[in-house]
């Protein structure tokens, strides 16, 4: 469940910065395209932000909570789960 949230909270926080960009009114350069909308909605915008902000709270906590799962099995049970990560 922590590897599907982890790309959940990945792919959220990547949408909600592009969408939060967008809705500001601001143009989006993709390579060799740009993106934008005619009119911005800033109340969206807010919106869209305050998504990517706790999205990325909810990866740093997802990370922090990974790397205590990795240290437990390490130093608690003794298995070999840090070498097969390595």
């Amino acid at each position: 469940a922590n590897h599907f949230l982890l790309y959940v909270s990945i792919f959220t926080i990547t949408i909600s910065g592009i969408l939060k960009k967008l809705y500001m009114g601001e143009t989006l350069n993709f390579i060799f395209f740009k993106f934008g909308f005619k009119k911005d909605n800033f109340i969206l915008a807010d919106v869209y932000y305050d998504v990517h902000v706790y999205a990325n709270y909810l990866l740093l906590a997802l990370v922090t909570l990974h790397i205590l799962a990795v240290a437990t099995h390490h130093f608690i049970f003794k298995d070999n789960i840090l070498k097969k990560i390595l």
